[in-house]
């Protein structure tokens, strides 16, 4: 009888650790949950492109959570979508308003189900300086953590970078 109980705990126990693992595992890349959020999340930085590139700040505002926050390359900082707003807002009527922006998302990885870490790369031509000679386009990249609320995956941090030559490295 003790030998049967312990069979059956055994299995039990196996049971839940499989059902505990394919959860775990079935929420990484290469579902079809996990297919269909990386479409919506690429379609989240087409809208925004596709924003910026008509200098519409609200529409590109509104990609962000009520509560997320933006790092520009200089440090500047935004702590919510309302200061998103009022930045790109200031930026748009000044030395970005004739800039084009490219944008590509090159890698989604799933945190959790609902979080999403984003890395990709961005070109910004048109710029102009404080006397409003156009300088050069520049590149960046770009990392962000969006959500999914409501339905809806939300830019909940944006971090703007543009690489530069460090004196320490040969390359």
């Amino acid at each position: 009888m003790r030998s049967v109980l312990g069979t059956i705990a055994a299995a039990l126990l196996l049971a839940g650790v499989t059902a505990t693992n394919v959860f775990a595992f079935g929420a990484g890349s290469g579902t079809t949950r996990d297919v269909a959020n990386e479409s919506e999340i690429r379609e989240v930085y087409k809208q925004f492109t596709d924003a910026w590139n008509r200098h519409d700040v609200d529409a590109m505002a509104n990609e962000w959570a009520i509560d997320g926050d933006h790092i520009e390359p200089d440090g500047t900082v935004a702590k919510s979508r309302e200061e998103v707003r009022a930045l790109l807002r200031a930026q748009h009527s000044g030395v970005f308003k004739d800039t084009k922006l490219e944008l590509s998302v090159r890698t989604v990885w799933f945190v959790r189900g609902d979080v999403a870490l984003i890395d990709g790369n961005y070109l910004i031509s048109g710029v102009h300086d404080l006397e409003g000679n156009e300088i050069p386009p520049r590149g960046g990249h770009l990392t962000s953590l969006l959500i999914q609320e409501k339905g809806k995956w939300w830019i909940a941090a944006s971090r703007l970078m543009i690489p530069m030559k460090l004196p320490y490295k040969k390359k």
